[in-house]
């Protein structure tokens, strides 16, 4: 990518990576409301074992990291799910003082490439109904509301 811009692959069960990763997202989730907004089942405090334990101790999820520079700016996750029928994009995260500048569309952009690339037909999400900017992102890339979860988040899907 142009501009200092990377996409790049990080797993938690490198313990270098695992490191890094976790020194960020205690950062970026000091503050409760961007902890609820990227991960409603999660409490504050951020609690980087439960996060691990709760979304990436198995072997379906895939992990990307955006930098800006060589310095993590956004993060995003995959869940593959078994029959490779959909993929579903979560923890879509962007550092604060980066936001508004159509980074979150290239994490998007990635996971539908992933999903393309793989041939899988359908990519699902959740985001909170509050989360409006969120929302016009997805749409903007096609995907359609579905309905809602048992929690109330916004269930959203797009067709490829």
């Amino acid at each position: 990518m142009e501009n200092g811009i990377t996409i790049e692959q990080v797993s938690y069960k490198n313990a270098e990576q695992a490191r890094i990763l976790k020194a960020c997202l205690e950062i970026w989730f000091k503050n409760p409301k961007d902890l609820n907004l990227t991960a409603p089942k999660m409490t504050y405090p951020f609690h980087f074992n439960r996060w691990i334990a709760d979304s990436y101790s198995k072997d379906n999820t895939l992990t990307y990291i955006l930098k800006k520079d060589k310095w993590i700016i956004g993060y995003m996750s995959l869940q593959l799910q078994p029959k490779k029928d959909f993929i579903h994009l979560f923890h879509v995260f962007i550092d604060r003082s980066f936001r508004g500048k159509g980074f979150s569309k290239l994490l998007t952009q990635k996971a539908i490439s992933y999903a393309e690339e793989e041939n899988i037909p359908a990519i699902t999400l959740f985001v909170n109904p509050n989360n409006q900017l969120a929302i016009n992102l997805y749409e903007l890339f096609g995907f359609k509301k579905i309905g809602f979860s048992k929690t109330g988040s916004l269930k959203m899907k797009l067709e490829l």
